[in-house]
């Protein structure tokens, strides 16, 4: 891919089939790093949870030449995973906004890493965030993330060590 182009765009219930095909690339790569860890998919997750319209969850893709290449998933968080998980449900406010946002999880094909995918996904969905009116963007990435971790670095996000995570965020 020597002249690499690509788009970060908001994600469209017709991206649903790729969208899945990436997910499924996900889990092949984390069975090959962690060959002790029995993966159980989540595809059906993806597919009745976190991409069905209408939830809570804000999705951005890349896509080079028709094809996705890449995502990043986020919500609307109070900091409170109890609380958080019930957003699909509990009505809210007319005009509340939750005070944070969560970075849940990032994907890059392989073939497409370090090709300034990530960034571009990460700017939509700061940028996102900040016109939503939260005042914090945050991501919880485990210690032998490191692309991850450098790619939060690059915004600005400081860093909390967890212990066996960082949880790094970036206020507005």
């Amino acid at each position: 891919m020597p002249d690499f182009a690509f788009r970060p765009r908001e994600y469209r219930p017709s991206d649903l089939p790729q969208m899945l095909d990436l997910v499924r690339e996900l889990e092949a790569e984390l069975a090959r790093t962690f060959k002790d860890v029995q993966i159980q998919t989540g595809v059906d997750e993806y597919a009745e949870h976190y991409l069905k319209p209408a939830t809570k969850y804000k999705t951005f893709v890349a896509e080079s030449e028709g094809r996705l290449i890449g995502y990043l998933i986020g919500y609307p968080s109070v900091g409170a995973p109890e609380v958080d998980n019930t957003f699909d449900i509990v009505p809210v406010s007319p005009g509340w906004t939750p005070p944070e946002f969560y970075i849940q999880i990032t994907f890059v094909s392989p073939p497409c890493r370090n090709r300034g995918v990530s960034k571009a996904l990460h700017r939509l969905i700061i940028d996102y965030a900040r016109a939503q009116g939260h005042k914090e963007i945050y991501a919880v990435i485990a210690k032998w993330n490191i692309p991850e971790i450098s790619v939060v670095r690059s915004f600005g996000f400081t860093m909390t060590d967890l212990g066996y995570r960082y949880r790094f965020s970036l206020k507005f």
